[in-house]
Parts: structure tokens; sequence; C-alpha cells
């Protein structure tokens, strides 16, 4: 009885070991991160993030008042708006801010100068002041991204059971570095071809976000980062992330009052190889490692 139970047990040891040996043991980088030893950061970030921003799952944009031309009912108002901005949920995973925060912040003194461009212009124009105005208020707002769009009667004829609009939106990257021109889209949005549409616009955006978080903690003398970023974010293997320091600079309106604005410093990039469902391992570029703190940002391409 004892023979049978010990050769049962030798089988299953076999069994065992010729299963470690086929899937491999951890060796190389794996090897040296899983005995690396947890980094002590003491030194904190200028700027560091907010409870609300380690929990959020993806980056914000904001949009300014839509200029919509006259002749216009509510409805092809609605739909179409509605349309640009699911289309920018979905495929560019991004979260949108609510129009009466974005007017309320508008409403403010040292915006007053770009609300009368905005009446006044209608985004016609992309002029210097209107572009700085809207990149501060998108750095007042906290936001990545702040879209401008408009939306006119079109001039394509459909037929009389059908509707068309023509859209146009800008969206300018607020962060790292400000990019004025970072997304120009202009298209025909026609009722009844809408399905169609959608898969084409989603197509360019796909991709065009990157995602956003922030460092939790780094182990091996700052070589392995843990981010805030996990599989429910769509972190993928071998994903490039870029590490930036958030900082708080001063400027001046055109009315000489001082504002406190983040900006932000890159610091290096970070490679994705290990990825949990709510965090993620990176592995941080030599010329970083000394430079990066708890609470850094990350923005994932």
């Amino acid at each position: 009885m004892q023979k049978k139970i010990a050769l049962r047990w030798l089988k299953s040891l076999s069994g065992l070991l010729l299963l470690f040996v086929v899937s491999g043991c951890p060796s190389g980088p794996d090897m040296e991160f899983v005995s690396a030893g947890v980094d002590e950061m003491q030194e904190m970030v200028p700027v560091p993030p907010t409870l609300k921003e380690l929990h959020a799952q993806k980056s914000n944009i904001a949009f300014l008042p839509i200029q919509y031309s006259e002749g216009l009912t509510r409805y092809h108002r609605v739909l179409s708006h509605a349309f640009v901005m699911s289309v920018l949920e979905e495929y560019g995973d991004l979260e949108i801010i609510g129009e009466v925060f974005v007017q309320n912040n508008l409403e403010r003194t040292e915006f007053r100068e770009l609300k009368i461009l905005i009446e006044e212009e209608k985004f016609r124009r992309y002029d210097q002041p209107l572009v700085d105005g809207v990149i501060r208020l998108g750095k007042t707002l906290g936001v990545s991204y702040i879209g401008l769009m408009s939306v006119q009667t079109s001039p394509v004829r459909v037929s009389s059971n059908d509707w068309s609009t023509y859209i146009t939106f800008r969206i300018m990257r607020v962060e790292d570095p400000p990019d004025s021109s970072y997304m120009n889209h202009e298209f025909t949005f026609i009722f009844s071809e809408s399905n169609s549409l959608w898969e084409d616009l989603g197509t360019q955006i796909r991709g065009k976000f990157p995602l956003s978080g922030f460092i939790l903690e780094s182990r091996g003398g700052r070589s392995y980062a843990r981010i805030s970023l996990g599989r429910r974010n769509r972190v993928e293997m071998e994903q490039q992330c870029k590490i930036f320091r958030r900082i708080l600079k001063e400027s001046q309106d055109s009315q000489k009052n001082t504002l406190q604005v983040t900006d932000y410093d890159l610091l290096g990039k970070m490679q994705i190889f290990n990825i949990q469902e709510d965090f993620s391992w990176g592995r941080v570029e030599t010329e970083a490692r000394k430079k990066i703190l708890k609470g850094d940002a990350v923005r994932c391409y």
C-alpha cells in the first residue's frame, strides 16, 4: 500500500517537473523584477494626484460651447453633437466633461476676452489669441484635451426623408506639450449613413488619445514602476509610456492678473511588461531612473 502511494507521488512530482521544464522558469529581466526590493520614495511630487485622478480610467476632454449656424432645428443640433461625442467616448476612450462646468469657468473674469473672441469669430479662424486662450482654459479645467466644434447647414442634397449637417471640429492637446492642431476633422453628417460614418470616424480616432495614469511605486532602484493603468484601461504588453512631472507655473492674462497653471516636464520613458486588472508594471529607461517619483504622471501611447 505504501509502495503504491510512493509511486503515485513520484509520478505526480515527475509531471510537475515536466510541466515546469516545458513552461520555462523566470529568467533575465523577469527574475530581476521578482527579486527587486521596493524603493522608499519619501520625496513628494509638486502636484500629487488626487484620489479622483487615481481612480479615473480615462483621459478627459472638454468642449467649448458648440457653434451652430442659423436654420438648424434642435433635433439636428442634438443628434449632430451626440454623434461626435459618442464616437470620441467609444473609440477615443475619453471622458467628456460636462458643458455646465465648462460654461461656468468660461464666465470667469480672466476668460472674458476668450468668450468675446468665441462669440465674434465662432471658430471661423484659429488665430493665436484664440488658441492661447483655449489652451489656458484647458489648463484651468485640468483636462488633457479641449475641443472646438461647429455644426452648419449642409449643401449636400439628400432624399426628402433624410437630412444632413456639416460638422467641423478641432481638438487641442493641453499637456505634454500643448498642440493646437492635435486633431482636425470635417465631414458631412448624413443621418441615413450614420453607421458607416461612425466606423470611418472611429478608425481615425482609435489610438489617437493616449491613456493617462500615475506612478504608484517603484522597485529595484526605480528600474521598475507600477502605474495606475491596467487591463480595464486596455493597456497592452510592450506598450510604450512617457513619464512626466506635473509642475505649477505662474502666468499672466491680458489684464496682468497672475494665474497658476499646471505644466508638464518630460522625464523619460517606460515599457509595460506585466499587466493586472487595475495596475501594470513597466521597465523604466536608464536615464529616467534618477528622476521619477511616486505620483509622476504617465501617458501610454
